[in-house]
């Protein structure tokens, strides 16, 4: 699957005449890696899921291998004391398209690199915390994604902005938004098109909804230059009939939209999005009126009881979606929504709000976790098949997680890609593949 931060920043580096190639996040793969190649670094993108398996794995690199590790992504920037894990000698801080960059130039060149901006660098036993450099204002100045890093895939990934202008209390993405210029981005489309066998493109920005200015323009050069069905992310309360039109008049094929929680009181005052169940409600109704296809994105297990969880089952339900996908509440240290808990005293005792790990203990500091859980891998096949809703109650009180878990990825990777995802154009080998590297993925639930 491709990786825009990974092809971004593979582009910035051949421009530049370096050298890199990417290798599977594997230990034996690695070293193979390694042993056949002169590398002076070993780079890794790292979210807050994935960070454990990431250090331990460079852990054991740096136990065989004399060579510079450096960890960048969202993980890394929040939280840059992995700084002090061992084995890690550098940490990239927010945007590393020319922050990786100055650091290949000066180890290749041998020149000093404690006071390189967006770095934090280990040397010598000393850390060396540096400065952030501006953000990036002009997007279109940036390299397009080097679309032969990875093996040729039937969807092209793209984002037309950076940054998020709302301030949700669960999540840390609060950088100003900014955005590329419609031009700007149909161009690197047609250069994606020329270079793999892409069937469907996916707009991975937070909100593609921002602007119905931008839409509209939008609209009608990418139905004449480019007309490839696609998918994005939409924020209910900028749903409108103007930009849903725009989007089906482009060839929308799906929107991705977070109903999160039915209860107005969790969603404005504790996560603080700000949308009242009527504009979710509305902005359902007007996706299906413009037979676009709806995801829905639910958050579970969070500060409220369980009868909460089964009402925004039932909003689900009214708003029909064509997937609804719910996930128990995932903690991150340093977000106003930790603050609140810990403020509020909704955690059990023993837990350190600043312990960067918190994402995977965050559950067992919540009431009904187990029944939550399970509601949570039942939700997707309750909300497409509501008479099962009265069974729910029971069915979550069984010791059968593991089992529902495998029944969630197996229907979720057939309806996220047969439905979501342009499945209708796909093989089925493309569906299997899917399978397979998310059961690897989250092989941690089993």
């Amino acid at each position: 699957m491709e990786h825009l931060g990974i092809m971004t920043l593979s582009s910035v580096l051949k421009k530049a005449d370096h050298y890199l190639d990417i290798v599977d996040a594997r230990l034996d793969k690695i070293k193979r890696k390694l042993k056949n190649n002169n590398f002076t670094i070993i780079a890794y993108s790292a979210i807050t899921l994935d960070i454990r398996y990431y250090l331990n794995l460079n852990r054991q690199v740096k136990e065989e291998f004399d060579i510079f590790s450096v960890f960048g992504g969202p993980h890394p920037t929040y939280f840059p004391e992995i700084i002090h894990e061992p084995g890690v000698d550098g940490v990239c801080i927010g945007e590393g398209d020319y922050a990786l960059l100055d650091l290949v130039n000066n180890l290749t060149e041998g020149k000093p690199i404690t006071n390189i901006a967006n770095w934090w660098i280990k040397q010598d036993g000393q850390i060396f915390c540096n400065s952030v450099r501006p953000l990036i204002k002009d997007l279109d100045s940036l390299c397009f994604a080097d679309r032969t890093l990875f093996p040729a895939f039937y969807r092209i990934n793209i984002v037309a902005s950076r940054g998020c202008p709302f301030k949700c209390s669960f999540c840390h993405a609060r950088t100003e938004f900014r955005c590329r210029s419609v031009d700007n981005v149909i161009e690197e489309l047609k250069e994606a098109k020329t270079k793999t066998q892409a069937r469907f493109v996916w707009f991975q920005d937070l909100t593609f909804n921002f602007s119905v200015h931008w839409l509209r323009e939008f609209s009608e050069k990418y139905r004449k230059e480019i007309g490839l069905p696609f998918s994005c992310f939409v924020r209910s309360d900028l749903v409108t009939s103007e930009n849903m039109r725009y989007l089906k008049e482009a060839g929308c094929f799906s929107v991705s939209m977070g109903i999160e929680t039915a209860s107005d009181y969790l969603r404005n005052e504790i996560f603080k999005k700000g949308i009242s169940k009527k504009q979710i409600i509305s902005a359902a109704q007007i996706i299906k009126r413009y037979k676009i296809k709806l995801r829905a994105s639910n958050i579970l297990c969070i500060p409220g009881s369980l009868e909460d969880s089964f009402e925004t089952l039932r909003l689900n339900i009214q708003c029909r979606p064509d997937y609804a996908v719910a996930a128990p509440l995932f903690i991150y240290s340093h977000t106003d929504l930790c603050n609140f808990l810990v403020d509020h005293s909704r955690f059990n005792s023993g837990l350190n709000p600043k312990d960067y790990y918190l994402f995977w203990r965050s559950h067992d500091y919540m009431p009904n976790t187990r029944k939550i859980k399970n509601l949570c891998r039942l939700f997707s096949i309750a909300v497409e098949f509501p008479f099962l809703l009265p069974l729910l109650p029971f069915l979550i009180k069984f010791p059968l997680y593991y089992f529902y878990s495998f029944l969630f990825f197996i229907w979720g990777e057939y309806f996220n890609t047969f439905r979501i995802l342009g499945g209708r154009l796909l093989r089925w080998k493309e569906f299997i593949r899917g399978l397979k590297r998310n059961l690897r993925r989250y092989s941690y639930f089993f």
